[in-house]
């Protein structure tokens, strides 16, 4: 029997409010549970993508000068031996861009990476200055495998060469909220005196994130795939040695659907407790 059968049998006419009162019920529960499970939150952030790290990379190519004298007789690059390497360099199948970085720039990375002092890196203690940065050029490179290194390093005037990967982030994520690890770089004033982000500290950064306008995928990279991350970035191969396992933080991966959402994420979660520092993705 149909509903309109049941409503018009004689003697369910005395069922009708009752019948009704039920479809509503019935109709603004389901609305309920709609709305609920449209609002409900998520079950959290998202674990890094089962993807493959990215084969291409970058070279620093060390010239023979100053510190930089290993493997050059003490002998430093002469401006002749200069140009003609940066001409035997961009002729290179894997270089794609070169570009020369100065003592000044290298120092500014280490500092921003490390800190002022070699402690980091697992050297005695020592400050760290310009006169201790090498000159080199800086190439971007289409593949990490093959021979470019030992075919780099043969060259008159190249102290020595280093290979480094592309991040596992990148065109990947836009922003990455950095938390606090458990023993952090001189650097990291935030951090200082503290351990990890807890758990608590964890979720109420995400929650934060999760609420801002123009923020959409939220990944958390475990300290683990971080390390791998770290040791591929700065040496184009799996981790082997562990030294720097304390200073690698979980870090919150955000992939951004504005263009001025960074800023509001720096508002939102720069300050929060746990958190070291809020950037953009490296590319």
């Amino acid at each position: 029997m149909s509903l309109e059968e049941v409503l018009e049998h004689p003697g369910a006419r005395w069922r009708w409010p009752l019948v009704v009162a039920v479809v509503v019920v019935l109709i603004t529960a389901g609305l309920g549970v709609g709305v609920w499970v449209a609002r409900r939150p998520p079950a959290g952030p998202l674990p890094p993508p089962a993807v493959p790290w990215p084969a291409t990379g970058e070279a620093l190519v060390f010239l023979c000068g100053g510190v930089s004298v290993q493997g050059c007789g003490r002998r430093e690059i002469t401006a002749e031996q200069r140009l003609t390497l940066e001409r035997t360099l961009r002729g290179m199948p894997e270089v794609s861009a070169v570009r020369f970085q100065s003592r000044a720039e290298a120092l500014k990375n280490f500092t921003k990476v490390f800190g002022h002092s070699t402690e980091a890196i697992g050297l005695p203690p020592k400050e760290v200055g310009e006169s201790d940065m090498p000159e080199s050029f800086v190439m971007k490179l289409t593949t990490t495998t093959g021979d470019f290194r030992s075919k780099a390093r043969a060259l008159p005037g190249v102290s020595d060469v280093y290979l480094g990967g592309t991040t596992f982030w990148a065109g990947r994520t836009d922003v990455l909220v950095r938390l606090c690890p458990p023993t952090p770089l001189e650097k990291d004033e935030r951090c200082a005196g503290r351990g990890a982000a807890t758990a608590a500290e964890k979720d109420a950064v995400y929650q934060a994130l999760h609420t801002i306008d123009g923020v959409g995928a939220i990944y958390l990279e475990d300290r683990e795939h971080a390390f791998k991350d770290a040791m591929w970035v700065v040496s184009a191969r799996p981790p082997d040695d562990r030294q720097l396992f304390v200073h690698i933080p979980e870090t919150f991966h955000l992939v951004l659907s504005a263009p001025d959402a960074h800023d509001r994420v720096r508002r939102a979660v720069g300050e929060l407790p746990g958190v070291s520092t809020v950037e953009k993705e490296l590319s």
